[in-house]
């Protein structure tokens, strides 16, 4: 009969084979999902305060977002100051979920969806862009653990990770009708740049350029098809409009290139979580850019061809980028860090031999577990660190004003105990904020909490003594401020913020210090200085007057 097919035993046969085979990858793809994003996230476990370098600071806002109306000492050192911001992720997300659990256990919540969602971002849009799941994106893993997830920009890396489903949920919505597109992500938009604007830069690049290259014939831009672009980067207008309102609200308009060795680290930073390259770093670039040129070589890299535009807009993009923009540091790095993960969205491997792909999968696992270890390691020393200060500031009494003083290594980097030099080392910068924990313990004023800009501010009566960004004063400092006659010079050297050193007057405006030293060198000697507890690599004092 006409219109009727009928398949022989045989090729029923090769059918449901073909079908239970596909059935078994999925499964199998989607394990190696689950266990990838069980082994990213297994470092959690380990700290009850992740040791990322601006973490404790960050967490400390949380700790006042949420309970400042319960704390008496708290409300006299610190007000909330909610507005438009470009960078309100965390301060949305975390006091959210502290209405269902703890401030800390909310905060690493926070840091799990963070590194979860970069994967998920990433295997989603190449899910979008070709059409099924793959083990391809799993590669993404070997990027989690990067410098601005180590400098603790957690609110930048939250809103990219809701960028990737941004930008999906654009390239999926294509055959929808163009009103309520835009609408719908017009909001989308907005939302991305409340969360950051990085994210939303990210957005409006990727979008921008991805729509060009759909309708570019050739190197012309039919007028039909500008139009309809035009049309297109409409929807970008609420979140420029959003941005235009927070100028008065952003710390400072100080920007600034750098020299070359920031460019060096951005280059380095999607394989280097540390303030530098580190052996394991410098391995995981190394054999991840020997891969990489390999596969260009074999042409087995196939890249989708609406991508192209976007992923080298990016490159430009991010070699153009300052060191410093609007106040704000380390710019330069944080697209770079993102580049990997659109890459392997934007790419699938096609490589005949079963072979090399299975070495190629063998060093990727290997890199990946050494780099889980290290990680899992380092930060169970680091808490063990933490949690004795934490124990210690019990002598601080509640709502003091707390000073922080650290002691520069020197060349020579300390070890941490139990983990080898070519996995990680003491990274002196992971105590910068630790002193910002005093703030939840004992409601103490941390002079360099990050405010101003923020949805937190100082009280009043410490506007004198705050900084928006700092670091520990360092003992040559300290000695010299102790001295009013030498310090008077301070008062007209202001920074980026046009803030003046909030340790210039210390003897009169702090109450307690924290002496942090890696060194074994010994401390100068200051009459004002009264110990009141000698930790391990710690010593807090109690400023007499």
């Amino acid at each position: 009969m006409s219109g009727i097919t009928i398949h022989s035993p045989s090729s029923v046969l090769d059918l449901a084979a073909a079908s239970t085979a596909k059935s078994k990858r999925a499964w199998f793809c989607w394990l190696l999902y689950l266990l990838s994003g069980a082994a990213v996230l297994s470092p959690l476990l380990w700290a009850k305060v992740p040791p990322l370098v601006d973490y404790p600071n960050h967490l400390a806002r949380m700790w006042i977002l949420v309970h400042r109306g319960d704390i008496a000492e708290l409300a006299q050192n610190y007000v909330l100051h909610w507005r438009i911001l470009p960078d309100l992720a965390m301060d949305c997300v975390v006091p959210a979920l502290s209405q269902l659990m703890p401030v800390l256990e909310a905060g690493r919540l926070f840091i799990a969806l963070t590194m979860a969602g970069l994967v998920a971002g990433t295997i989603t849009l190449h899910r979008v862009l070709h059409g099924r799941f793959a083990i391809w994106p799993i590669l993404s893993v070997l990027f989690v653990f990067n410098a601005v997830l180590f400098w603790g920009f957690l609110s930048c890396l939250f809103a990219s990770a809701v960028y990737f489903f941004a930008f999906s949920g654009w390239i999926a919505s294509r055959a929808w009708r163009p009103l309520p597109r835009l609408l719908l992500f017009a909001a989308v938009g907005a939302v991305l740049f409340l969360l950051h604007a990085f994210a939303f830069g990210l957005y409006g690049l990727s979008v921008a350029s991805y729509e060009l290259g759909r309708r570019l014939q050739g190197r012309r831009l039919p007028l039909a098809s500008l139009v309809s672009y035009a049309v297109v980067c409409l929807h970008f207008i609420p979140g420029l409009l959003l941005w235009y309102v927070s100028l008065g609200n952003v710390r400072s308009a100080y920007t600034a290139y750098g020299d070359l060795s920031p460019k060096v680290y951005a280059l380095m930073a999607p394989a280097t979580f540390g303030a530098y390259a580190e052996a394991l770093d410098r391995t995981i670039w190394l054999l991840v850019g020997i891969g990489l040129l390999f596969a260009l070589s074999r042409r087995a890299l196939k890249i989708v061809p609406e991508m192209r535009l976007p992923l080298a807009a990016m490159a430009v993009v991010a070699v153009l980028m300052p060191n410093w923009v609007n106040g704000s540091w380390g710019a330069d790095f944080r697209l770079p860090v993102i580049l990997p993960f659109l890459l392997i969205a934007s790419t699938r491997l096609e490589i005949a031999s079963k072979q090399l792909v299975h070495v190629m999968a063998v060093i990727a696992t290997v890199l990946f577990g050494m780099r889980v270890v290290a990680v899992s390691h380092s930060w169970q020393e680091y808490d063990r660190r933490f949690g004795e200060f934490r124990r210690a500031s019990a002598v601080i009494p509640a709502g003091s004003r707390l000073l922080v003083v650290q002691t520069p290594v020197g060349d020579e980097t300390p070890s941490l105990p139990g983990v080898s030099r070519l996995l990680a080392s003491l990274q002196p910068g992971v105590f910068h904020h630790m002193g910002a924990l005093a703030v939840i313990d004992r409601s103490a004023f941390f002079p360099y909490l990050f405010t101003q800009a923020a949805t937190i501010d100082v009280a009043p009566r410490n506007k004198g003594i705050a900084q928006t960004s700092a670091e520990p004063v360092t003992p040559a400092d300290l000695a010299l401020a102790a001295d009013p006659a030498r310090a008077q010079f301070l008062d007209q050297r202001s920074d980026v913020y046009g803030q003046l050193p909030y340790w210039r007057h210390w003897p009169q405006s702090f109450d307690y210090v924290l002496w942090i030293d890696f060194s074994g060198k010994a401390k100068p000697y200051l009459d004002q200085l009264i110990s009141v507890h000698a930790g391990s690599f710690f010593e807090i004092y109690r400023i007499q007057r």
